[in-house]
């Protein structure tokens, strides 16, 4: 059996799924064929979806997932763009856990984000533990300290040279300031990486994938956003995911599978702070031709 069969009793032979995907269908003297398999067939589902009659069954998917749409959701595109403009990047959460159920049905929208290719390998890990937490975070506070060191040491080497690039005097200098900022900040009893957030979710992916980086942003985009219909607020934080690429410390307490890298990191909680006002930023550098 292909993995895809026609129910020739409701099939109207439309021909809509071979128009979607002539690689898995083919419709010949009005007669339409199903020929997928894992040659042709990358399971977007898009053939049942499409289907007017529900005459395709896809024996690789869970049929039972694909729900009737019915009247597609409609939004009022300002009170859209509102939502959107009120999102800010917060860092001072309540001492109030987010119940599992939750954090469970945010990860679960997530699958529905789109990847390159289809590719689907797009996994998350959960920190909701204060003690996984906070040694994911001196890890990372660890790894900018060791960092910032050899940036001294070469700032020093550097002085007086006129070779060296602009950028690079930069890089090391912002190095330097990390070291000094997130060691004074953790000496201080502050959590300078996740802000004690009650979550921390981290995105990873197989690194050879077409996209892998993308399709961590998009899920983690898709979360953030849908966790602000249930009063929660997120921030994304680069630094643990350049850590976990950097520092073995990291990527072994995180015990990714075989191939996979962190690609975008997501802290969330209830807000302490309430924005009132969007807030102003640069327009988008736009050439039409």
């Amino acid at each position: 059996m292909g993995w895809v069969t026609i129910d020739k009793d409701k099939c109207s032979e439309c021909g809509i799924c071979a128009l979607r995907c002539p690689f898995s269908f083919s419709k010949q003297d009005s007669v339409v064929t199903a020929h997928a398999d894992e040659n042709s067939c990358s399971l977007c589902g898009h053939c049942v979806s499409l289907c007017p009659e529900g005459a395709i069954v896809h024996h690789k998917m869970d049929m039972s997932n694909f729900v009737e749409i019915g009247d597609n959701a409609t939004f009022e595109t300002d009170a859209f763009i509102r939502f959107i403009r009120a999102r800010r990047s917060h860092r001072h959460f309540k001492d109030k856990d987010i119940p599992r159920e939750i954090l469970e049905k945010l990860i679960d929208v997530c699958r529905y984000a789109p990847t390159g290719g289809n590719a689907q390998t797009v996994r998350a890990i959960v920190a909701q533990n204060p003690k996984k937490r906070q040694k994911l975070s001196d890890l990372t506070v660890d790894f900018f300290i060791q960092m910032g060191e050899g940036a001294e040491k070469t700032l020093e080497e550097m002085k007086g040279r006129e070779t060296e690039s602009i950028a690079s005097l930069e890089t090391m200098q912002i190095l330097a300031n990390y070291k000094n900022r997130l060691s004074m900040a953790r000496a201080a009893g502050y959590d300078p990486v996740f802000y004690k957030a009650p979550a921390v979710v981290i995105f990873h992916s197989h690194s050879q994938t077409r996209t892998p980086k993308d399709d961590c942003v998009i899920a983690s985009t898709t979360m953030s956003l849908t966790a602000r219909t249930m009063g929660l607020e997120a921030t994304y934080i680069g630094l643990f995911e350049m850590a976990a690429k950097m520092y073995q410390p990291v990527s072994e307490e995180l015990k990714l599978p075989p191939g996979h890298e962190v690609y975008s990191v997501v802290i969330m909680g209830y807000p302490k702070l309430a924005y009132l006002r969007t807030v102003d930023r640069n327009p988008i550098k736009t050439r039409w031709e």
